[in-house]
């Protein structure tokens, strides 16, 4: 017993000392206790997050085959895609002060609230025979605004209602509503589009963005949100978040590393269809295959994170998938014009490979951040990911233009796995996963280890 206490005590004092040395730990520390009923808390807000979602990108697929329709131009599709990302990128920071400064119950209703009312504006506008592309551009900027306050509070809330061993499996299962979207949401968009109209679309995302709503009024999520009186100035509330980050070595050079591999990865996702007709003489039904493979597979690889959990070295997951979906990228890009079926295989494996990287990145974050400071530091991240893409667009354009796309595929590739490679085996990135492994012990895991190292001891000692 006496052995027990002194495990204790010593267990208590190098608590103490770690949370003098490391404000995160205290702040952490905290932070409010788990409900009992957080996986039922997950999924009501979950059900609402899918109808929003999908609905949503039903909607926004249906913009774009009207401006497909209407234009036939290529560069009105990428000013679309410009105006769905841009305004999100910018915005970002700005909702991530928004979800550290309130509630952020409140923020997730506000924010999903108020792109259903602009849905159904522009519904109500179309419906009476005003409808244009200058309108679907606007809709598209919209929703983006309303992304840039969203996501930041949704992805600062998930530390707050699920135990640190979960947050890998939520963030995927996040991620899959997300994929699951991509899959459906052109069919379903495009399908509505022609059969009940463009208007009947908008307010059905109408429609998503109220079940949202609802579920996340009836959602106990805490309120759990900075009092400090820098948290009441947006200046000095920004400057704080590009603090943390800042102070947080590993955290800024993890951060720059994947903002390099997204650009990269962005720009080649744009390309696929180019390969598929450029280097395959393929047609549309080919370049739909490939997608679909992609698709299909990227929900199974989820599936298998899920299942497992991802582990306790979560940086290394992510080093690892970074670095095989480079190796793929560049196999891809010296396939011959006869290859297409191994093209089709490598971009399912692909699929699997790159869901190892989303979940586990982003569980990095959410087990280092403080909670009171999240919503700034991720929504720093998501300008940090929706820049990334516009960039990498832009990148992959011109020079697969002279390189040609096969040998761009190439190059991109290598510019991941040297991106993988960093990722894993820095020496500062080596110590931040480390560090994130251990919080997978709570209180509770340390405390019953001693107990079970004091009951060895003294069973040892009365043999």
């Amino acid at each position: 017993m006496s052995e027990y206490l002194e495990h204790a005590e010593k267990a208590e004092v190098s608590s103490a000392q770690q949370k003098e040395q490391n404000p995160t730990i205290a702040a952490q520390a905290q932070a409010p206790e788990l409900s009992h009923s957080w996986k039922r808390i997950i999924v009501t807000i979950w059900i609402g997050q899918a109808f929003s979602i999908l609905t949503a990108y039903s909607s926004m697929y249906a913009g774009v085959w009207y401006v497909t329709e209407t234009t036939d131009s290529a560069f009105m599709l990428a000013v679309a895609s410009l105006c769905s990302m841009l305004p999100q990128g910018l915005l970002s920071p700005i909702g991530g002060v928004i979800a550290d400064r309130f509630n952020r119950k409140y923020v997730l209703m506000a924010a999903d609230a108020f792109v259903g009312a602009m849905a159904l504006i522009m519904g109500m506008i179309i419906m009476m025979g005003h409808v244009s592309v200058e309108l679907v551009l606007i809709m598209s900027a919209l929703r983006s605004v309303g992304q840039a306050f969203h996501i930041p509070a949704m992805e600062s809330t998930m530390p707050l209602l699920v135990p640190k061993r979960h947050l890998v499996r939520i963030n995927t299962l996040n991620q899959s509503l997300w994929s699951l979207a991509l899959i459906v949401g052109p069919v379903f968009g495009i399908f509505l589009y022609t059969v009940i109209g463009f208007q009947m679309v908008l307010f059905l995302n109408t429609l998503g963005c109220a079940a949202a709503v609802l579920t996340i009024a009836t959602a106990k999520i805490p309120d759990f949100h900075d009092t400090s009186d820098e948290a009441r100035h947006p200046i000095k509330s920004l400057k704080a978040g590009f603090a943390t980050l800042n102070a947080d070595r590993g955290l800024l050079v993890m951060a720059g590393i994947v903002m390099v591999v997204i650009s990269m990865y962005a720009g080649i996702n744009s390309l696929f269809p180019l390969m598929t007709y450029d280097q395959f003489n393929g047609d549309g039904y080919m370049a739909s295959t490939v997608e679909a493979a992609y698709g299909v597979a990227s929900l199974v690889g989820m599936g298998i994170l899920f299942v497992w959990g991802g582990g306790r070295r979560l940086l290394r997951l992510v080093a690892l998938s970074g670095f095989g979906a480079g190796v793929i990228l560049v196999l891809t890009g010296l396939l011959t014009p006869d290859m297409f079926v191994f093209f089709v295989i490598l971009t399912g494996i692909s699929g699997v490979v790159e869901a190892f990287f989303n979940g586990p990145l982003l569980a990095v974050f959410q087990k280092r951040v403080p909670p009171e400071k999240m919503g700034r530091v991720m929504g720093l991240f998501t300008t940090v990911t929706a820049l990334s893409s516009p960039i990498g667009l832009a990148l992959a354009g011109t020079c697969a233009e002279f390189t040609g796309v096969a040998n761009w595929f190439v190059i991109a590739g290598i510019v991941v796995s040297a991106g993988g490679i960093l990722l894993g085996t820095l020496p500062i990135l080596r110590k931040l996963d480390k560090e994130v492994a251990a919080t997978f012990d709570d209180a509770k895991v340390v405390k019953r280890k001693v107990e079970l190292r004091s009951g060895g001891s003294n069973a040892a000692a009365k043999e």
